[in-house]
């Protein structure tokens, strides 16, 4: 069913349903809660209720013998683990309005209290809803809680600047600050790479558009006093799945791309001071089910995808300025400054001569009019040729800062990048601990759990040979469906006969960690120990979600099966995979390399979200004559889609190669057969980009003509060359070639813009 609109409902009511998730997770944890709590814990939990002017919710915990005994309930919920509070969640009944009616007295200290909660330092998860707490929120105490998880502080009366301290809360995955007082700007939350949830509506937030790190899926910025365009940086955010910056004060064009963005649901834009037409080569997301742009200033016609409403997607463009929609305001309403042109000043009654001075005044003003739209025009088409001029001579000065560390070019190799292609993201990621990397990007995936053989037995229908994918002497995969309905993958993998089943649990921990938007999530796994010897695991079954949509090769080629992706949509799927590539580079040290990325093997889901499957498993470190060597713990190394040892040291540029020939497929829809064939096209291409743009557009593919910016075309070329240099030294990192793909989509979206600014001249003219 689509998503319909419904007016705001009461902050305790979006704050009970905004804490359901918290209370589940709360259920789940106190059933392992298995010391006592620490007195020092039971007493800070006391004070809190003091300091909170004994709220009703809090009433369980007088008397209480062991608060983490408490049953969880929706007003009250307290998970420990090891004699320590690791979350605690509240909801009152003090639903806040504008005179204060429900704030807290006035001895009331927000200092007091946050000082006291860094008494429980294990706490992960925090939700102090409703209960007329006011005051500016401490930032120096809240970094104290570095374990903070989620954080919900909606529905009270904290007023001031969110503060710098929340910013450095690096394991924090949900951020709710609704329903407050709060103003000023916001601090960059960028470096919050797990930051799945950020809710900042209803406040007093602005002027500038907070900075968002990639994770964020729920982005909630409504009614506040957010200023200037909708940043080119959200079309980047491919997990952004809900989206509302409605209510605020939002000017300029709307980035077209952010539309396409491959898990997107729900965008909201209403109520603002947006402008402009949006291009009619927009493209939505298949999954965006609701789509509110009304009360702007659009202009012109709209893009096929937002044309009226059906039982996938509801579309709300009412009080604009389109040509052909109903409930539109007059096209001056879209142009007050064309409007106030027009309009004469007041004039006060003068007395002799009215006639003749009348008619003086209005052919005065009608000169005057169409003098200062005549220049108007003459200025916007000037403006188009300028941009246009200087987009194609120095890209980099509207669209993103340059690094001051660019990567060096080898000059041998006859490959010359543009001052665009030499950009770079300043410092490589950190290598990180398998468990913290793993909380990114896992939205939507299966739980993770340890199956049975029985289980997949009955999943695989006895392993039958008709559910037999692909087979080799020591590896097989099969289709399967679990009990639940939903289709997996099972992958049958020999071990080397040195492994217990007891070593392994930590390596599976491992694997269990592997979860990204962009990869074909593990989701289960299952250790069967050899018959004769017991203590030794002699097969491991991992099981993966299964995705059905069709390989990226499939949606290039087969177009009379798939839906055929147009240029914004296939950078996208790009940037999904160098994302999920990303991500195995960095998960573990040493990484994860040699990901055997086959265009077939990268699948688009029914939002068209890429995913790598069949990628390389993590090593397991070793220690041999005092050396740490690193090893896969299975007995086979196919094909390349189980990870080795060997070669490890190049495994990272063996991908970045990978990855070049797949952006070469994405730009000419066709696949190279052999190294001579390849050898040609890079040829080609090489000499197109240098001497002849136009010979480059010819060489795209014929689907996506006129969906793409000639730039942001080259500069994926660019990049696919470097990938596909001969010496692996000279090919670039990972985040490289992220950073390139990502600025190619921000060129794709300037020339939208730009072709929409030329439409719109053209059709005042």
């Amino acid at each position: 069913m689509p998503l319909s609109p419904s007016p705001s409902p009461p902050p305790n009511a979006t704050a009970a349903a905004a804490a359901l998730p918290l209370l589940l997770l709360l259920v789940c944890a106190s059933s392992i809660a298995a010391q006592p709590l620490a007195s020092s814990q039971a007493k800070a939990l006391l004070r809190v209720r003091r300091l909170l002017f004994y709220p009703p919710a809090l009433e369980p915990l007088r008397g209480a013998p062991d608060p983490c005994a408490l049953p969880p309930a929706p007003a009250l919920a307290v998970a420990c683990e090891g004699g320590q509070v690791t979350a605690l969640s509240v909801l009152g009944d003090r639903d806040p309005d504008a005179a204060w009616r429900a704030a807290l007295p006035a001895s009331f200290s927000s200092e007091a209290l946050f000082t006291t909660l860094t008494r429980l330092p294990a706490l992960a998860r925090l939700s102090l809803v409703g209960l007329g707490a006011w005051g500016p929120l401490p930032g120096a105490k809240l970094r104290r809680l570095q374990a903070l998880q989620q954080l919900n502080l909606s529905s009270n009366y904290f007023y001031g600047a969110v503060p710098d301290g929340l910013a450095r809360l690096y394991s924090l995955q949900s951020l709710v600050l609704s329903w407050n007082w709060l103003n000023g700007t916001v601090p960059s939350l960028s470096g919050l790479q797990f930051l799945e949830e950020l809710d900042l509506s209803h406040n007093r937030l602005g002027p500038a558009f907070p900075d968002v790190g990639r994770s964020v899926a729920r982005l909630v910025l409504d009614d506040n006093n957010f200023t200037g365009g909708i940043p080119a940086g959200v079309s980047s955010l491919g997990l952004l799945q809900y989206f509302d910056v409605s209510g605020n004060q939002l000017q300029g064009w709307i980035p077209s791309s952010v539309f396409a963005l491959p898990a997107l649901r729900y965008i909201n834009l209403s109520r603002n001071r947006l402008a402009g037409q949006l291009p009619a080569t927009t493209a939505c997301a298949e999954a965006l089910a609701f789509v509110d742009v009304s009360a702007n200033l659009l202009t012109g016609a709209r893009p096929p995808c937002m044309r009226g409403n059906s039982s996938a997607r509801t579309v709300l463009v009412a009080g604009n300025c389109f040509a052909d929609a109903k409930q539109q305001r007059a096209s001056s309403y879209c142009n007050p400054g064309a409007l106030a042109a027009v309009l004469p000043p007041p004039q006060g009654n003068g007395g002799g001569g009215q006639g003749t001075g009348k008619g003086r005044e209005i052919g005065m003003v009608l000169a005057i009019a169409g003098s200062v739209v005549g220049a108007a025009l003459l200025i916007a088409l000037a403006m188009v040729v300028v941009l246009r001029r200087a987009r194609r001579q120095r890209p980099e000065a509207t669209i993103l800062p340059k690094s001051p560390a660019a990567t060096p070019t080898n000059k041998a190799d006859g490959w010359k990048a543009p001052a665009k292609a030499t950009q770079k993201i300043i410092t490589t990621a950190d290598k990180r601990h398998a468990s913290q990397a793993a909380r990114v990007n896992t939205l939507e995936v299966p739980a993770y759990r340890v199956c049975t053989l029985e289980e997949l037995q009955e999943a695989t229908d006895n392993f039958s040979s008709s559910n037999l994918i692909k087979t080799s002497p020591l590896a097989q995969d099969y289709n399967g469906q679990l009990q639940d309905g939903s289709r997996v993958l099972v992958r049958c993998l020999r071990l080397k006969p040195k492994y217990s089943s007891q070593s392994l649990v930590q390596y599976m921990e491992i694997i269990s960690k592997l979860r990204h938007r962009h990869l074909v999530s593990i989701i289960g796994h299952c250790i069967v120990s050899d018959e004769e010897n017991p203590n030794i695991a002699s097969l491991v079954y991992l099981v993966s979600e299964c995705v059905t949509n069709g390989s990226l090769r499939s949606h290039l080629t087969e177009w009379r099966k798939r839906e055929m992706l147009k240029w914004p949509q296939r950078v996208c799927a790009a940037i999904g995979i160098a994302r999920g590539v990303q991500f195995l580079h960095n998960l573990t040290a040493p990484g994860i390399v040699q990901n055997n990325l086959n265009i077939e093997h990268i699948l688009l889901d029914k939002t068209l979200t890429s995913k790598i499957s069949n990628f390389s498993l993590p090593m397991i470190s070793t220690s041999k004559n005092g050396k740490i060597l690193s090893e896969t713990p299975f007995a086979v190394h196919e094909d390349n889609d189980i990870g080795s040892a060997q070669n490890a040291a190049q495994g990272d540029k063996e991908d970045i190669y990978q990855i070049g020939l797949i952006l070469l497929e994405v730009i000419t829809g066709k696949p190279t057969e052999s190294q001579r064939q390849l050898e040609s096209l890079k040829a080609q291409l090489s000499e197109a980009l240098t001497e002849d743009p136009d010979r480059l557009k010819d060489m795209a593919d014929p689907a996506i003509h006129g969906t793409f910016a000639v730039d942001s075309l080259s500069t994926v070329a660019e990049i696919a060359l470097k990938c596909t240099t001969g010496d692996p030294s000279d090919r670039p990192s990972i985040d490289d070639v992220l950073w390139n793909l990502q600025y190619s989509m921000q060129v794709q979206d300037g020339w939208a813009s730009s072709e929409s600014l030329g439409l719109s001249v053209k059709s005042q003219a």
